[in-house]
């Protein structure tokens, strides 16, 4: 293993020293995406949420909303709070707060893993601001077959959350129920709760992430390929980039919809290694991928449906 490793990191050491400019030109764009656009959209999140947590307040915050979401999920009060985040404060904020939930003995390590796989989505904000009104232009077709208005692509890229945490509750239930260990939260050092401290670390973390996957972008657009393929990739890798590259250089509407949909629910991989860099617990990124895939899955059924019917 150390032997791939090692020659993996010469690789890239080489890449970098034969191809400096775009190195240099993916560092800056990921610079600017992280000061721009990653920073401002989660550091004030992260401080609100890690003080939260590290203040147990997440079952007074979730007050309103346990009645009707526990009947929805099999979840605790403290799960809750996970649910709320992981629909509204979007990548990675779910992963990040199921983790601090976890290590600081406020849920389960069961209920944990169920959170996992449904319990880490594509921001609100980020929906509606980027990819509805800056990207698609508020335009919202596929073809004249699919018309969707805001609400409608919204509740495409959820509803396949939602399905999965309803369809693995009765895997998990047993375990959760059975499981009490999130009724005593763990007394962490003051060093371990300080939330400016773990916010800052986290955010560095994430830009690290971005900054990477920019490079690797960048590598990309050099290639001569078609767009079909250039945007599925570039998307994949990228959800910001991606995004952006096939709403513009994709004519085919559906497509177009049906790529920029997929990718929202992913996440893309910049957005994937963001999250699984959350887990503490290996157990957690399994069921993460394993509950991504299922999301995906749901997706694909219900797109095709809409689209035939």
């Amino acid at each position: 293993m150390k032997k791939i490793l090692s020659f993996i990191c010469i690789t890239i050491a080489i890449i970098i020293l034969l191809e400096p400019q775009t190195v240099t030109t993916g560092v800056k764009r990921g610079i600017e995406l992280s000061i721009y656009s990653v920073i401002p959209a989660l550091f004030p999140f992260m401080l609100l949420t890690n003080y939260m947590i590290s203040h147990d307040l997440c079952q007074y915050i979730s007050y309103f909303f346990y009645p009707f979401l526990s009947k929805l999920f099999c979840i605790s009060r403290n799960g809750c709070f996970a649910v709320l985040i992981g629909f509204t404060g979007g990548y990675p904020m779910g992963a990040k707060t199921i983790n601090d939930l976890y290590e600081r003995n406020l849920i389960s390590r069961s209920e944990g893993q169920y959170l996992s796989t449904f319990c880490n989505n594509c921001s609100l904000s980020f929906l509606i601001n980027y990819i509805i009104y800056t990207c698609l232009n508020n335009r919202i077709v596929m073809d004249g077959i699919l018309s969707l208005d805001a609400k409608g692509f919204i509740a495409l890229v959820y509803l396949p959350a939602v399905c999965v945490g309803i369809v693995n509750k009765f895997f998990f239930k047993k375990k959760i129920i059975s499981d009490k260990t999130f009724s005593h939260p763990s007394k962490l050092s003051p060093k371990q709760t300080s939330v400016i401290r773990s916010s800052t670390f986290s955010i560095l973390n994430l830009c690290v992430y971005v900054i990477c996957f920019s490079i690797l972008v960048e590598f990309i657009n050099r290639f001569d390929m078609k767009n079909l393929y250039k945007c599925f990739i570039v998307s994949l890798v990228e959800i910001t980039s991606g995004c952006k590259y096939t709403a513009t250089h994709l004519p085919a509407e559906g497509l177009k919809l049906f790529i920029i949909l997929f990718v929202c629910i992913f996440g893309g991989l910049s957005i994937t290694f963001q999250s699984i860099s959350q887990f503490k617990n290996k157990s957690f990124i399994k069921y993460y991928i394993i509950g991504k895939i299922q999301t995906l899955a749901i997706f694909t059924i219900l797109f095709t449906i809409l689209s035939i019917s």
